[in-house]
């Protein structure tokens, strides 16, 4: 995709640049052909966000030492391995241009688990500020994205 298409679909987008930081400059972008490809970027994306925030629960398990802290914790785990099952799934099934509508809605039960786990925060005990925030605010823009690109698809 030429950069100054790029520019333009990202302009179409509700935060520009972090389209252009996370879809723009990733490396397949220059390779990519058509939306789909974009698409299939998007997905790997949020796939990568929800393995960073994999890594990020596991680094501040040891901090959520009361049942209710450890109890959100493996939530949020088991959450977060459901969505990058879903967000894999959403890839592999895109690959295939006329499943890109059914890739979409399987992102969006990635994009629910990982919501849950944000919510988990704010119920059943005292509320806490998620570990996981930063990750689960990417995620909810990728997806706005994919939403973004599949609107273009089906047109």
């Amino acid at each position: 995709m030429l950069v100054k298409d790029m520019h333009a679909f990202c302009k179409e987008t509700n935060d520009v640049n972090f389209c252009l930081k996370y879809i723009g400059t990733d490396k397949r972008i220059l390779a990519a052909r058509d939306l789909n490809d974009v698409l299939l970027i998007a997905f790997s994306q949020s796939k990568i966000q929800v393995t960073n925030a994999s890594k990020q629960i596991n680094k501040v398990r040891q901090k959520f030492s009361g049942p209710i802290g450890k109890e959100r914790i493996n939530f949020c785990e088991r959450n977060y391995g459901l969505a990058s099952t879903m967000f894999q799934e959403a890839y592999e099934m895109g690959q295939q241009k006329m499943l890109a509508y059914r890739a979409h809605l399987t992102a969006e039960s990635g994009l629910n688990y990982v919501r849950d786990c944000e919510d988990e925060w704010k119920k059943n005990g005292p509320i806490q500020k998620s570990p996981v925030t930063f990750y689960n605010t990417n995620v909810v823009k990728l997806f706005s994205i994919i939403r973004l690109i599949i609107g273009k698809l089906k047109h």
